[in-house]
């Protein structure tokens, strides 16, 4: 569910290793499995979609973990130890394991990405205990975003580990309302669409936008499949090319 991290008038909290290694734990501990359920109709768009175009965007990588609302825990053996955020991406994980939950100490990391969206009944928690525990167990990059455009100072925050700590994410140069982040390589807004405010993603690489709709995730989609079958005949007709002058090469010239 979600949560806020600090903002650049508070003291961020300071990022700390993973949690210790700990004695091997008794065989009957299980980690449940998370429930989500959306805080309003905005709260429930906002995370759907953003969670969706990532999944789209980072689908060819087999070794990047999309997941929306995957409990993550963090302490071997203590299951009250637990997060639990609206979206994240972990880099370096294979995407195709089948997981319940999240384990920091199986996986080996915790996420590089995490976005939390705002509600009522979670802004404070948000901003305070979740950017805690999430410096704590090295999250590299925690955003937050207000999909009702009332709970926060500003739409969406992103915040950046720096020298132990959480500090703001800069605005993007010449970009508008664009923030950078490093771990997605993607530039992000906020867009306020059919009364609810969801995040926008950019490749910078090709100043393509995408925001996790279902139009424009379909519009994607067929676009990488054209992109697919559009290399897939270059490379046969190239294979055809030096078939041809295989076989139109004329043999080899005898020594006398």
């Amino acid at each position: 569910m979600s949560s806020t991290p600090a903002t650049a008038t508070q003291d961020p909290a300071r990022t700390a290793p993973a949690a210790p290694a700990a004695a091997p734990e008794p065989e009957d501990i299980e980690y449940p499995e998370g429930h989500w359920i959306a805080q309003s109709v905005a709260h429930g768009v906002a995370v759907r979609q953003a969670a969706a175009a990532l999944d789209l965007h980072f689908a060819e990588r087999e070794n990047v973990l999309v997941a929306m609302e995957l409990v993550v825990y963090y302490q071997r053996g203590q299951t009250a130890a637990k997060l639990q955020p609206d979206v994240q991406v972990v880099l370096g994980v294979p995407r195709a394991v089948k997981r319940g939950s999240y384990k920091v100490w199986e996986e080996g990391k915790g996420p590089d990405f995490v976005l939390e969206v705002a509600s009522p009944s979670t802004t404070h928690n948000d901003a305070q205990h979740k950017a805690r525990e999430y410096a704590r167990i090295g999250v590299r990059e925690y955003w937050r975003l207000d999909p009702d455009g009332a709970l926060m100072s500003s739409p969406l925050e992103g915040y950046v580990a720096s020298a132990g700590r959480y500090g703001p994410v800069e605005p993007v140069a010449g970009a508008g309302r664009h923030l950078w982040s490093e771990v997605l390589g993607l530039d992000l807004r906020s867009e306020r669409q059919a009364g609810a405010t969801v995040l926008v993603f950019r490749d910078p690489a090709t100043g393509e936008e995408f925001d996790g709709g279902l139009a424009a995730a379909d519009q994607r989609r067929r676009a990488a499949e054209e992109r697919a079958s559009a290399a897939e005949e270059r490379v046969r007709a190239l294979e055809e090319r030096l078939q041809s002058l295989a076989t139109d090469r004329p043999p080899p010239e005898r020594e006398p």
